[in-house]
């Protein structure tokens, strides 16, 4: 007669292996360990939500924000630049970014550029007021003329 391969075992409450001590209460290892676990969850979760990290250099809060969103997951996964583009725009991304990174960079144009280069690296959608160099480098198609002093 043969024996099945997986054959169940009921354990009686003696038998378990986890050893708590004989109040029944979990040791004070357990319960360390659940609360630094929690804690750990917490910090991680507070970074991700304020803004603290960026993944590819977009704030984590606005990438929560389009994993949220359907039209611009889709968009995304459809390789529809233009659409998801556009969806990104209706849903103020540029503008949250370019508020995350104006401390760190004063120019306007240049914000604006890096911001750019940023989508343009994620999505492959390139700016009306852009192109593309030999480099995958957005530059100005109109380049401002410099005043030499």
């Amino acid at each position: 007669m043969s024996r099945p391969v997986f054959q169940l075992k009921t354990l009686l409450p003696s038998q378990h292996s986890l050893n708590f001590p004989a109040s029944g209460q979990p040791s004070l290892k357990v319960a360390t360990l659940i609360f630094v676990s929690f804690l750990v969850c917490v910090w991680v979760g507070v970074i991700l939500l304020t803004g603290f990290l960026t993944i590819g250099g977009v704030p984590a809060p606005i990438i929560v924000s389009f994993i949220q969103d359907e039209t611009a997951r889709s968009a995304y996964f459809r390789g529809d630049s233009k659409k998801l583009h556009d969806r990104l725009q209706d849903m103020g991304v540029e503008e949250q970014i370019k508020a995350f990174y104006r401390p760190q960079i004063g120019d306007e144009e240049q914000l604006d550029q890096y911001i750019h280069q940023l989508l343009y690296n994620r999505t492959g959608h390139v700016g009306d007021a852009y192109k593309v160099n030999s480099k995958g480098i957005l530059v100005l198609k109109r380049q401002k003329p410099r005043l030499s002093s």
